[in-house]
């Protein structure tokens, strides 16, 4: 039997970082910059007068981009695409006042209306609004007809709806907005949530913290076949990521390897003694603080035991951590959402690098 963590949707990611570490994007198209130069109350040119410092920098941009990959799996339902947006922003630190999509095309006060998108600004037309993933592929991250996933703002349905709107979010608009509406600050389930992201984020520093890796696996069978060892471990490697996610996965003690496959393919018993031969496709590794993005098969052997007459004892690696492939998007996803937002927009680069290339690996494989 064989395990393979297919996750249930692709993120273009292949040059997020070097996009967000540019001073800007390439200029929009002359289409794009026309409508951009009419007067609206969204007008491109007011941003202008506004610091860029209280406008969402490329670092903040990632922040969001993380908070959307985070927002995988978080609801079966299908959201629409305004509430959507809104509660990315939300989990991302940088909360606004829900508004329409129709709203936003028309410009609100929490965003000022740019010509040159970063990831993590919006794109809205009438009736829609997304966040943007990567300006140079012109992908969008949004809850789309066939559900929540990334589509190109290019596409021709997209075209036909007519010129999106590009919007940043200003964090000085959306502080002043926030305490004029409330006078004395009131803590809501969300200014609470708020509130503990940015404590959060302001010591962004991923702790690194040993893991406590479970010792053996018990296979409740008296002579155990393949297909019932990878039942019995998937559960425990499969394992709850909450341990992980405050924790510098490039500091760990133990090897972290991320797989995509991994299959029994034999069980060889001799007395009270036997052995696994347990077959690993992993397409993304971490040892020595180094990430290794070369997909590579190996075939390992794990000690099994006789722990009684009707189950088995196999005995796991001490020196690595096995983790599928989703588990591994969710726990890197929250570490780059943590590091993006720092005071030092240039602080941790080769580790937010090294997060985006590993992510960007598995969402495409």
């Amino acid at each position: 039997m064989r395990f393979e963590a297919n996750g249930p949707w692709l993120l273009l990611l292949c040059v997020l970082v070097p996009a967000a570490s540019a001073a800007q994007p390439k200029a929009q198209t002359q289409e794009g910059l026309a409508d951009g130069q009419r007067a609206t109350r969204g007008d491109a040119s007011s941003h202008e007068n506004l610091s860029q410092s209280l406008l969402l920098n490329p670092s903040d941009g990632l922040s969001v981009i993380g908070a959307a990959l985070e927002s995988r799996g978080r609801s079966r339902s299908k959201p629409d695409c305004s509430h959507l947006v809104h509660a990315v922003y939300g989990r991302a630190g940088f909360p606004y006042s829900y508004v329409s999509s129709s709203d936003l095309y028309a410009g609100v006060d929490e965003f000022e209306r740019v010509t040159r998108p970063q990831p993590g600004d919006l794109v809205v037309w009438p009736g829609h609004v997304g966040i943007v993933v990567n300006p140079s592929q012109n992908t969008f991250f949004s809850s789309l007809r066939s559900g929540v996933g990334v589509e190109s703002y290019s596409a021709s349905y997209w075209k036909a709806r007519g010129v999106p709107r590009f919007y940043r979010y200003a964090k000085a608009a959306a502080t002043e907005g926030r305490e004029s509406k409330i006078g004395t600050p009131t803590l809501t389930p969300t200014s609470l949530e708020a509130s503990a992201n940015t404590v959060t984020r302001s010591s962004a520093n991923l702790n690194p913290v040993g893991i406590e890796l479970p010792r053996v696996q018990v296979i409740n069978s008296a002579r155990p076949k393949p297909e019932e060892v990878t039942q019995a471990l998937l559960p425990t490697l499969s394992m709850n990521p909450e341990a992980l996610r405050e924790s510098d996965v490039f500091k760990l003690a133990p090897s972290l390897i991320v797989f995509s496959r991994l299959e029994v393919r034999a069980v060889k018993l001799h007395g009270d003694q036997g052995r696994a031969e347990v077959r690993i496709t992993a397409p993304v590794s971490i040892a020595g603080g180094q990430a290794n993005l070369r997909t590579r098969q190996e075939v390992q052997t794990w000690p099994l035991r006789r722990r009684d007459q009707t189950s088995w004892e196999l005995m796991l690696p001490q020196d690595a951590i096995y983790m599928p492939r989703d588990t591994a998007v969710r726990v890197l996803a929250h570490q780059l959402a943590l590091l993006a937002d720092t005071e030092n927009p240039s602080a941790n680069l080769r580790q937010k690098s090294q997060l985006a290339r590993m992510l960007n690996t598995l969402l495409m494989e």
